[in-house]
């Protein structure tokens, strides 16, 4: 499977400013000095290869939207949110042809299904747009979004045919040569997480839910669902002081979380999401260089208690890799 992030940002969408754009040229023509840089060629390697992201790259602002490729023609899509928008074109720009889209939706607050009236193949007489989540009224609340006035169409407009499927938790769904199943999840007004295996390969998307003391103890049922994938899309937009202080009762959870789970569950790499809209590409940065801190410190810890009893099986094996997922970023299992 390929994993496409087409946005990360949770709650709001969350553009650079003017300021923003000229910090990182700033930083980056203050980093260049002393530097051979004559050609294209040159610029173009410093850029890619010895700035650090923050300053050569974006984390993004677009709001959730993950798209999984496999072997099947149908697109396998989680999430509405504005990320969803260059997707639709990015479909377009592939020519003429019916199409068959999956779109599952993890829960219906609005930074989840913003992006779905702007998503033009949902406009295009031959395609089929099958909506997929565990609410009952999926259906009245995409279309209520789309009426006046708080859109100038209302959802009849498309012009593809519009499907609704309600699963819970429980089913296997199956589509686009994937098993799809269900977690609930603790958020306000519902969330679900998606388990998506292909053959030996499997997924895990878990966007918005908190993990409260009920999570540290041993017979946790999220364990079940994430163990053993070879990807989890963790809900991290805090640190744990954050989600267990101040951001309490939010829905939402921490990185040091995403790492104790996935150890846990024997995740092999874990990736950040739903990022908080107010941090910045610096502190996105600092944000990762922290949980890799964590998840080093863990490893060793773990080492270390098992040197003192020989023989001892491992009582969890930490994700090989941890990083933050932006959007545009492709990762291919």
């Amino acid at each position: 499977m390929i994993v496409r992030f087409r946005g990360t940002r949770g709650s709001i969408p969350a553009a650079l400013t003017a300021l923003d754009v000229r910090e990182k040229v700033t930083a980056a023509l203050l980093a260049s000095r002393g530097k051979e840089l004559r050609s294209e060629g040159q610029i173009r390697k410093f850029v890619e290869k010895e700035l650090p992201f923050h300053i050569s790259g974006t984390f993004g602002g677009h709001t959730p939207c993950v798209e999984i490729e496999t072997d099947s023609e149908e697109y396998l899509v989680f999430d509405g949110g504005s990320g969803i928008r260059s997707l639709g074109q990015e479909i377009m720009s592939k020519g003429p042809g019916s199409k068959t889209i999956h779109i599952f939706i993890s829960h219906l607050h609005y930074d989840h299904i913003q992006g779905i009236p702007f998503f033009t193949p949902a406009y295009i007489p031959g395609n089929k747009i099958i909506f997929h989540g565990g609410h009952d009224n999926l259906k009245e609340s995409l279309s209520r979004h789309m009426e006046a006035p708080y859109f100038p169409i209302n959802i009849d407009t498309m012009g593809a045919e519009l499907a609704y499927e309600k699963h819970t938790p429980g089913d296997l769904v199956k589509v686009a040569d994937c098993q799809i199943s269900l977690y609930e999840q603790d958020h306000p007004g519902l969330s679900f997480g998606y388990r998506v295996e292909h053959g030996t390969e499997s997924i895990v998307y878990s966007t918005d839910g908190e993990h409260r003391m009920p999570a540290h103890g041993k017979t946790y049922p999220y364990i079940d669902f994430i163990r053993n994938a070879d990807l989890l899309i963790f809900d991290a937009p805090y640190t744990l002081s954050q989600s267990i202080g101040s951001r309490e009762d939010w829905g939402h959870s921490s990185n040091i979380m995403g790492v104790e789970l996935a150890a846990r569950g024997n995740v092999k790499k874990l990736a950040l999401f739903h990022h908080d809209p107010a941090a910045t590409d610096l502190q996105m940065s600092d944000f990762l260089k922290h949980t890799e801190k964590f998840l080093s410190l863990s490893q060793q810890k773990i080492k270390q208690t098992r040197a003192g009893i020989p023989g001892a099986p491992p009582t969890r094996t930490h994700p090989e890799e941890v990083l933050i997922a932006y959007d545009g970023l492709e990762l291919k299992l």
